[in-house]
C-alpha cells in the first residue's frame, strides 16, 4: 500500500474542506439548491479525507490487502451512486417548484458532467470489489478519491461562479440606483 498517496489525497481534501468556509461567506442569501451544494460541498471534502484514511488503520489491524480495497471501495462507490440520486431528487424539486440558479451555464454543465462522471466511477469501484471486469485494489480506489476531489472542486467552482453572478447584479442594481454608468456603458 502506498501510504503517501492516500495521505496526500487526504491533505488536499482537508484544504478543500476549509475553501468551504470561504463559500459560507461568498454569499449571504441562499436557495435550496445553494444549501444542497454547499452541503454536497462540505460532505465530499470531509469524506475524501475520511476515505483517504480509512486503509491505514485497516492495514494496521492486518486486514487482508484484498479485503481492505474491497471494503473502500464499497463504501465509496455507494457514496457516488447515493449521493447522485439525492443530489438528483434534489434537482427534481428545484424544477417542480421552478426555482432558478442564477450561475453562468459552464458551472451547470460541470456540475452534471461531474455526476455523470462520478456515477461511472461508483459503478466501476462497484466491480472492481467483486473483480468483474476492473481489477481491485489502490488504483481504481485512488482514482475515485480524485473524482471525488474533482466534484467537491466543481461544487466549490459553483459558489465562486455564483458569487460573481450576485456581485455583478449589485454593482449594476447600485449603478441604475445613482445614475452612475455600469460597465457597459460608456464613461465618455
Amino acid at each position: 500500500m502506498n501510504e503517501g498517496v492516500l495521505f496526500n489525497l487526504a491533505e488536499v481534501s482537508v484544504t478543500l474542506a476549509g475553501f468551504s468556509g470561504i463559500a459560507v461567506v461568498l454569499s449571504l442569501r441562499w436557495t435550496a439548491t445553494e444549501l444542497r451544494v454547499l452541503w454536497f460541498l462540505v460532505a465530499n471534502s470531509l469524506l475524501a479525507v475520511f476515505l483517504a484514511l480509512l486503509p491505514l488503520p485497516m492495514a494496521l489491524a492486518d486486514w487482508d490487502e484484498g479485503t481492505i480495497w474491497i471494503v473502500c471501495a464499497v463504501l465509496l462507490g455507494s457514496w457516488f451512486i447515493v449521493g447522485n440520486a439525492l443530489a438528483l431528487l434534489g434537482d427534481r424539486r428545484d424544477w417542480a417548484s421552478h426555482q432558478e440558479l442564477s450561475i453562468p451555464l459552464l458551472n451547470v454543465i460541470a456540475i452534471y458532467g461531474a455526476s455523470a462522471v462520478s456515477v461511472i466511477m461508483g459503478v466501476a469501484l462497484w466491480l472492481s470489489a467483486f473483480d468483474l471486469g476492473v481489477p481491485r485494489g489502490q488504483a481504481i480506489y485512488v482514482a475515485g478519491l480524485i473524482v471525488l476531489i474533482a466534484q467537491a472542486s466543481i461544487e466549490f467552482l459553483f459558489f465562486i461562479g455564483l458569487a460573481s453572478t450576485q456581485r455583478a447584479e449589485q454593482d449594476a442594481a447600485s449603478a441604475t440606483s445613482t445614475g452612475a454608468p455600469t460597465s457597459e456603458e460608456p464613461q465618455g
